[in-house]
């Protein structure tokens, strides 16, 4: 394992990098839109092919999917209680706010860097249950609290939902490797060394996309909404990861990425989610990226405090 504050510097410095770009006019947000979709399309696909392909799938790997899965069905009860007076216009985008974790930008180049693929692969079945949380159960809430009102039949809604998932490239590729595992068979070599090359330039553009996407403009008329907003994600899902650590019968890494999962920042795709849907967009950008920070030191704290400094 490699040291957990050195990784995170390095990190931080590469997010640094990437927002002096950006204010330098070096690198614009509508390139990091562009640097994104590789990012989305080509190299974390790639890296999630590598890895899940080539691991042993156990009933304990299985659970962490299971549990990143039903996380979502007690911090979206506790959202609607705290929230259950508020415009439904709100109420869907806090829904989506409070689910889903930001693994694909944030979390693998950070676990890459410290625990290499013995991390990666945790973290990679605890994002199959997260990617259907965002693509499926994240975009059916903002659908049925949309404030344009866009409510389609079932066989309708059923269809955008179908095609949400078969364009996302990162859970297409969780599926494919997820069959290769289990019929035992390997990527020839000659697509084995490209998967290798294209998984290993995630790292850096991710952290460069953070760095792009970077904002510290914030709305004050929501602070009092997001304030709420990050108190639910962070407390619930602090008292969560810290319960399974301690109590869950795994080794240390196993549980350590099971408790840090849970302290990510939010998906970056409750942002095109509130465009789609007309949501309020400022809100989106701002409570996203003050996840990023929040989880940023948060994680660093955390890991070092769990005994992996």
């Amino acid at each position: 394992m490699t040291d957990v504050s050195y990784v995170f510097l390095l990190s931080l410095t590469v997010i640094v990098i990437g927002y002096i770009l950006k204010k330098f006019n070096i690198i614009s947000e509508e390139n990091g839109k562009t640097i994104a979709k590789v990012v989305f399309n080509v190299t974390l696909p790639a890296l999630i092919l590598s890895v899940i392909s080539s691991i042993e799938i156990t009933p304990s790997l299985g659970l962490i999917t299971l549990i990143s899965l039903l996380y979502c069905i007690p911090i979206i009860s506790l959202a609607f209680f705290f929230f259950k007076d508020y415009p439904r216009e709100m109420k869907g985008l806090i829904f989506m706010a409070v689910i889903g974790f930001n693994v694909g930008h944030f979390a693998y180049p950070l676990i890459e860097g410290i625990w290499s693929e013995e991390g990666l692969k945790y973290i990679a079945m605890f994002d199959i249950g997260n990617a259907i949380v965002i693509f499926v159960i994240c975009y059916v809430l903002g659908l049925i609290y949309s404030p344009k009102n866009n409510f389609q039949d079932k066989k309708e809604l059923l269809k955008n939902i179908l095609l949400k998932l078969l364009k996302s490239a990162p859970l297409m590729s969780y599926i494919i490797a997820l069959i290769l595992n289990l019929i035992n068979i390997d990527f020839p070599l000659f697509v084995s060394d490209l998967l290798d090359i294209l998984s290993r330039a995630n790292m850096a553009l991710t952290l460069l996309l953070l760095g792009v996407f970077l904002n510290f403009k914030f709305e004050k008329a929501q602070w009092k909404n997001v304030i709420i907003v990050l108190l639910i994600r962070y407390s619930f899902g602090l008292l969560i990861g810290l319960m399974l650590f301690f109590l869950l019968p795994f080794d240390q890494l196993y549980r350590g990425i099971l408790a840090i999962a849970l302290i990510l920042p939010i998906g970056l795709a409750i942002i095109p989610f509130a465009v789609e849907f007309g949501y309020n967009e400022r809100f989106a950008g701002m409570v996203t990226n003050l996840t990023i920070i929040i989880s940023f030191m948060l994680l660093w704290v955390v890991i070092i405090l769990l005994g992996f400094g």
